[in-house]
């Protein structure tokens, strides 16, 4: 399976070999089912670049318990899902595939000692958006009302020998300042036309991916290196003009972003503290305003044990994994949207490169929804399942639990 000629495989026998390359530590709902669904065309046509460009097709996806869609319809189309790492090599194969959209978001999270103010919260929040405020020359878009970006605090309960401040506040955001062309090439193949210019247009049988070679994956690695900066550095910023001194900072961890030229995290925190990215070993996961978030001492992972109780040790084996699976370090970053109304879903129906999802409804005997683009699922976010899957499959220990006071969208 893995030295086979994939390029003379027939589409259906390419989707079934990718689905082989799929290792899936998620709930199995229905957000999770599309998720694995879609990954295999990604992984597929990945599969065939790599082969053609001399490459092992070996590129293969873990998922983290908040596996899920990608919102995103270009990222979605390209065929990823979301919540987990993408790996295509050993991290120093000068090949990156941009239809993954590294995107740089992730959580800074502060502790306070006393308890914050909401009204002062606000205030200084309007102060902030009244200035026009530069981080290396470039103009900070304040983003953190948009989508699921947020600013939350809580009262923290210890859970383990580490010890928090007793008040606890997350910034989540990313980097939407370096996604175009304003400051140069952007990150965004769909958004920077200066990077669709260098890019390398791939067609398969299966979809259409860009990518980057040599000196310009190099490049490219370099800029997001930059951009993962600029993005925790704005939300450092972004602290203290709102929490002034008051504040220490715990963590401030990326969960979608490139880790070198073979790995991407999509949606899911490293745990690799001996990385030179990941400056710490306490992560957080949120899940939603009306529940706690959590503070996990992270592990490096998956262990042995692990992998034989989710019966991949013999496909990790054969498809000479095992070792890169071992070296996952992965653990939540959040819930992962899942779709209330949706059973389970039972075909994927193609029409050139364009697929439709048939899901099968809960209420309604023999109720279909057949949907191109899974932003338009009426979704909320999981609960504690996930804290409960991410202990069980020993991803971290937990040291804080957060219970909400107020979460902030403006």
């Amino acid at each position: 399976m893995v030295n086979v000629n994939i390029s003379n495989l027939s589409k259906a026998n390419l989707l079934e070999r990718a689905e082989q390359f799929i290792f899936s530590t998620g709930l199995n709902d229905g957000a999770s089912k599309l998720c694995k669904l879609n990954m295999k065309y990604g992984i597929a046509q990945m599969h065939l670049i790599q082969e053609r460009y001399g490459f092992a097709p070996k590129a293969f996806f873990i998922s983290s318990p908040d596996e899920t869609v990608s919102r995103n319809t270009y990222r979605w189309s390209s065929g990823y899902g979301y919540g987990g790492k993408i790996n295509w090599g050993s991290g120093k194969d000068k090949l990156v595939f941009l239809n993954t959209k590294p995107n740089h978001c992730g959580i800074l999270v502060g502790g306070l000692w006393k308890e914050p103010d909401p009204y002062e919260l606000i205030k200084n929040m309007n102060v902030v958006k009244s200035k026009e405020l530069y981080l290396n020359d470039i103009l900070i878009n304040w983003d953190f009302g948009k989508s699921n970006h947020f600013i939350s605090c809580y009262k923290a309960k210890m859970e383990s020998d580490v010890k928090f401040p007793p008040y606890i506040f997350l910034i989540h955001g990313s980097a939407p300042e370096i996604r175009g062309d304003k400051y140069g090439v952007g990150i965004y193949i769909d958004q920077s036309k200066n990077l669709h210019d260098i890019a390398i247009e791939e067609k398969t049988s299966l979809g259409k991916q860009y990518i980057l070679l040599d000196s310009d994956a190099d490049d490219y690695l370099k800029l997001n290196m930059k951009a993962l900066q600029f993005s925790n550095n704005k939300r450092e910023l972004i602290a203290k003009e709102l929490f002034q001194d008051d504040y220490e900072i715990i963590c401030n961890q990326p969960h979608q972003f490139l880790k070198d030229y073979n790995n991407i995290y999509l949606g899911c925190n490293c745990t690799d503290i001996n990385n030179d990215i990941i400056k710490s070993d306490i992560f957080p996961i949120g899940l939603r305003a009306d529940l706690p978030a959590y503070l996990f001492k992270g592990y490096q992972n998956l262990s042995l044990e692990v992998l034989n109780k989710l019966n991949f040790v013999k496909r990790a084996k054969d498809l000479e994994l095992l070792e890169e699976l071992q070296h996952a370090n992965i653990i939540p970053h959040g819930a992962g949207y899942c779709f209330p109304d949706v059973k389970d879903v039972i075909d994927v129906l193609e029409y050139q490169d364009q697929r439709y999802f048939v899901c099968e409804l809960k209420k309604g005997k023999n109720r279909l929804k057949i949907v191109r683009y899974v932003s338009d699922l009426q979704f909320e976010y999981r609960k504690n399942e996930i804290i409960q899957k991410t202990i069980k499959l020993d991803l971290g220990k937990l040291a804080a639990r957060l219970n909400p006071i107020f979460s902030l969208k403006a």
